[in-house]
């Protein structure tokens, strides 16, 4: 038995999961909520991550995936030729390190610890040591290892997305050596009704990027944006399937960039073979 439920451990793995799931599409809650300047609604994203123990995405999402995605600095945006259990160790570690690495900037500039309660990670794992230690309280120490498996079914769900999202795309260096400012070519778009009723409209990604302060309900197609060949659910389910993956993306990002791969965000180990 598990708790106090009374389930059998199948029945509370395949509960756990699909609890995961639920509050895996609730992190795209609280990525609207997070892109929106009311503080009601800032607080709001952060409880939505709560859940999940992933509350540092409020602040690497704003502040660092927007200003650095499709570029091989953002630890979000995934590159060509990098199947998706690459990319995951990549993007969890390195989103955690990057948010908190902003945090401590920020906070040092203002002359207050990196630990100091305006921090936002540190406000976000607050609230999700408050809702992990109310239900240990009330169902007990053997609800632990659930509460890690849904959290990381969770957060993976948010990644898997994120993998999608930007694959092989690269923004250019200027003759100044910045990158060329985010238009709609550098996400994948979807325009399929369905998924996108469910995700308030995330699938019209690069227009997300282009314009994110745009709201959800005015986020437009762009037909010229480099289009996913389906909604994100199928897309996300060929995510896991690193070759069946790669038989229906790679060819996509070749004729994107016209088959001069040295204009793509490559990864490391195919970069001598894609540019020569």
């Amino acid at each position: 038995m598990i708790a106090r439920g009374g389930l059998g451990w199948l029945e509370a793995l395949g509960l756990t999961i699909t609890v995961g799931v639920m509050n895996g599409i609730g992190i795209n809650t609280a990525h609207e909520l997070g892109h929106n300047k009311e503080e009601t609604e800032r607080l709001l994203a952060k409880i939505a991550l709560a859940p999940v123990a992933y509350g540092h995405f409020y602040v690497e999402h704003n502040r660092g995936h927007h200003v650095r995605v499709a570029t091989p600095e953002d630890p979000a945006s995934s590159r060509f030729g990098e199947s998706f259990y690459r990319f995951w160790p990549r993007t969890v570690a390195g989103s955690f390190r990057s948010a908190w690495n902003m945090e401590r900037t920020r906070l040092g500039r203002m002359g207050l610890s990196p630990w100091s309660w305006q921090n936002d990670i540190v406000q976000a794992f607050v609230l999700t040591a408050a809702l992990y230690g109310g239900l240990l309280l009330a169902f007990g120490p053997r609800l632990i290892p659930f509460l890690v498996i849904q959290a990381i079914v969770g957060f993976s769900e948010l990644e898997v997305v994120n993998y999608l999202e930007h694959y092989g795309l690269l923004r250019q260096r200027l003759a100044d050596r910045r990158y060329e400012r985010t238009t709609p070519a550098h996400s994948w778009n979807s325009n399929q009704l369905v998924t996108n009723i469910f995700l308030y409209q995330l699938q019209r990604h690069s227009d997300h990027h282009a314009h994110p302060t745009r709201r959800y309900q005015a986020l437009r197609h762009f037909e010229e944006s480099p289009q996913l060949p389906s909604g994100y659910a199928s897309m996300i389910v060929l995510a896991l399937v690193p070759q069946l993956w790669r038989r229906v993306m790679d060819w996509r990002v070749t004729a994107h960039y016209a088959g001069d791969l040295a204009q793509a965000n490559v990864h490391q180990s195919l970069r001598a073979r894609a540019v020569s």
